[in-house]
């Protein structure tokens, strides 16, 4: 049974009670759904991750020092214009070795495999490869090899040495079964051997480059790192992974820590690659080969550089993506990675990354669900947007002040399905407390009303407001005497039966049922919602209940009893209308001297045998209707005497004979209110008129009262 009682947090309460074990699953599944995948990192997580670290990078790439020593010797269009078509002859590539070492390279890595001997030597000419292997074997000169994953391995001696510390670091760098190296007779007398392989990601886009890989059980230093060891005359390169000396593990093997060569420390991810912070494209870096061979090249810059000789020309297809540009020659990849680390850059995303970022969805998503749950929908989506936008803005603080990728798009992800469902939830509850709205006043008001008050709830809570209202009392005569003929469960029926039509006619014209009173009714219009037309709505509901009284009579008839008859009194005025009473019950209420003058104006009209009495403030707010003077008393808590009016039709009962009629009626009316002589004579004559006929009562009382000059009467 609903409790018409309950009230509005009430029902909050009970909807999220009810929505309390789906509610916290739909809020909390997208949460530790989320967590697992940031956890797990899919492809789809780490997509997303790299395509918002990108934009950082495009945001804030890292700033160009010309002085780093880092230098491309680019065989170029124009270089192949001037000096043929590729390949050149290996002599040219002997010049390039011979003019960096004049220059004072502190080494020449070259971004080329050179696997096959030339084949354009001539007849007594000296071979190319061997002007290529004298000039190799004078300067300080890394060549380039590439690991394979075709079956076997060549051999070959790799010109670093390595020292670990910790978990083995096989473990975790790339793995390859095979290699292609460069020609024995250039490798051997290289000061170094590096390879040139990539891990790009699955979109093709290089954001690491390998400081390690394996070819089978040997470590292999790729070509940027063993540029790296060869100009500073280093001979071993160190290796710290997960579980050595001062890094912490737990022992568990977490994967490599840092790469040493030389003076310089490498942070690396897990599989010893290193995260470029890039530049991007820079002509500063770039010497063109025809340039430097034909002497109008500016040797200057480098004196103690890292040369790379590599290729730009369109046709050659070195050509990589980056997180800045989606087309750069692949050896600025080698020489952004010397950069960032002579530059002391970082940019590392820790191994506790995944941890914070959990932890950011977890508060994040308790923080949205909360707003949505507790405050009003805007608001709760302003603050949403405030949490995103702090999420980013920490995400790219510790990016462009931390160098650390930490990522908000899957936490916020998270956060945001989260809070659709929290969303979802306040919805449901809201429409609970709708629900309730409904059924808790769907009895006592017109459907309109209900849907109002179902879209503004807030105008039921507790405490009341003055406003003008029209009051209407309705009361069964003759009550007392049918009761006494009936059993308690009949008592009740024959209530049910006559309460129903009058409330329908109540609710039909925008009235509130305020309560029922026994054998009575009280009804009120213009409250909760405002009815211009008050005043006439509630006189054309008292018609429609009389009408609908007179067709039910004959059904109610009783041996011995009068006719059922219901009389009405309204009245208009001021009055508090309000949800009245505690927070924890209250009835939605009207109260005031307007109240209380309509339930003695319905109780004098028993005195009068009128179906409907009204005030005088109900007559001139609605001319229209026919009305009659009925009499002025004076009503109890009322220092004036009020006028009282039969309402005997609607506005389309009126007409000149009834307007003729009223005249005639309402004089002799005010000639007994008087105590005039003539009052007598006047009440005869229109006692035995057709119309008057209908009011003889009132005529027989005012009779009375003149003869005996009563005062004005009180009620």
């Amino acid at each position: 049974m609903q409790d018409s009682n309950a009230t509005p947090e009430d029902a909050s309460r009970g909807a999220r009670r009810r929505l309390r074990p789906g509610g916290w699953a739909a809020v909390l599944v997208p949460v530790v759904a989320t967590a697992a995948l940031i956890l797990s990192a899919p492809m789809p997580v780490r997509a997303v991750r790299d395509i918002t670290f990108d934009s950082y990078q495009r945001l804030s790439p890292r700033p160009y020092d010309p002085a780093l020593p880092v230098r491309i010797v680019d065989i170029d269009d124009d270089s192949l214009a001037r000096l043929g078509q590729w390949p050149w002859s290996r002599a040219h590539l002997a010049a390039i070795v011979d003019r960096l070492q004049a220059a004072g390279a502190a080494v020449v890595a070259f971004d080329i495999l050179l696997s096959e001997p030339e084949r354009t030597t001539g007849p007594g000419e000296a071979s190319g490869d061997e002007q290529l292997a004298e000039a190799i074997t004078s300067a300080p000169v890394v060549m380039s090899l590439t690991l394979t994953n075709a079956p076997g391995e060549a051999s070959f001696a790799l010109k670093a040495g390595f020292a670990t510390a910790g978990d083995d670091p096989l473990t975790f760098v790339p793995r390859f079964s095979g290699v292609i190296p460069s020609l024995p007779l250039f490798t051997e007398p290289a000061a170094g051997l590096g390879a040139l392989n990539w891990v790009p990601d699955r979109d093709l886009v290089v954001r690491r480059v390998p400081t390690l890989a394996a070819l089978g059980d040997r470590l292999v230093p790729g070509l940027a790192s063993e540029a790296l060891r060869v100009a500073q005359g280093a001979s071993t390169i160190l290796v710290r992974a997960s579980n050595a000396s001062g890094e912490t593990a737990f022992g568990r093997q977490t994967g490599i820590t840092a790469v040493r060569i030389g003076d310089a420390s490498i942070a690396t991810e897990a599989d010893g690659a290193l995260r470029i912070h890039y530049a991007g494209t820079r002509p500063e870096r770039r010497l063109a080969a025809w340039r430097l061979l034909d002497g109008s090249a500016d040797t200057g810059v480098l004196a103690g550089a890292i040369a790379l000789v590599g290729t730009s020309a369109a046709a050659l297809a070195d050509v990589r993506a980056t997180p800045l540009e989606a087309a750069v020659p692949g050896v600025d990849i080698h020489a952004e990675f010397l950069e960032h680390v002579l530059s002391g850059a970082r940019l590392a995303r820790p191994d506790y990354a995944p941890g914070i970022e959990v932890a950011a969805l977890l508060a994040l998503s308790a923080l949205a669900a909360g707003f949505a749950l507790r405050v009003r929908p805007l608001v709760s989506a302003l603050a949403f947007l405030g949490l995103a936008a702090a999420a980013v803005a920490a995400s790219w603080l510790a990016f462009s002040l931390g160098a650390m990728l930490i990522d908000p798009v899957w936490p916020l992800a998270g956060t945001a399905a989260s809070f659709a469902s929290a969303i979802v939830i306040a919805l449901r509850r809201t429409e609970a407390e709708r629900r309730w709205i409904r059924q808790a006043f769907a009895r006592y008001l017109s459907p309109e009303v209900v849907a109002a008050l179902a879209r503004e709830p807030g105008r039921l809570a507790l405490g009341g407001e003055i406003r003008p209202v029209t009051v209407l009392f309705a009361d069964i005569r003759g009550f007392t005497s049918r009761a006494e003929r009936l059993d308690a469960r009949e008592v009740v029926t024959f209530l049910n039966t006559v309460h129903t039509p009058l409330t329908e006619e109540v609710m039909r014209h925008g009235g509130t049922i305020d309560k029922f009173l026994g054998d009575g009714l009280m009804a009120f219009w213009n409250a909760p919602l405002d009815v211009p037309d008050h005043v006439a709505k509630a006189l054309q509901a008292a018609l429609a209940m009389q009408a609908a009284i007179g067709r039910l009579a004959p059904a109610l008839a009783q041996e011995g009893l009068p006719p059922l008859a219901v009389g009405i009194g309204i009245h208009t005025g001021p009055a508090c209308v309000g949800n009245l009473g505690s927070l924890h019950r209250f009835d939605y209420s009207a109260v005031g001297d307007t109240v209380n003058a309509a339930a003695r104006i319905e109780q004098t009209s028993k005195v009068y045998g009128e179906p409907i009495l009204v005030s005088g403030e109900v007559v001139a707010a609605a001319p229209a209707f026919g009305f009659l003077l009925v009499d002025e008393v004076r009503l109890r808590g009322r220092g004036e005497a009020t006028r009282l009016y039969a309402l005997v039709s609607g506005a389309d009962g009126t007409n000149a004979a009834f307007d003729d009629f009223r005249r005639r009626h309402d004089a002799a009316i005010e000639a007994a209110i008087n105590g005039l002589p003539s009052a007598q004579d006047l009440l005869d004559r229109l006692s035995r008129t057709p119309e008057g006929s209908r009011h003889a009562r009132l005529y027989a009382y005012h009779r009375a009262r003149t003869a005996e000059s009563a005062p004005v009467p009180e009620a």
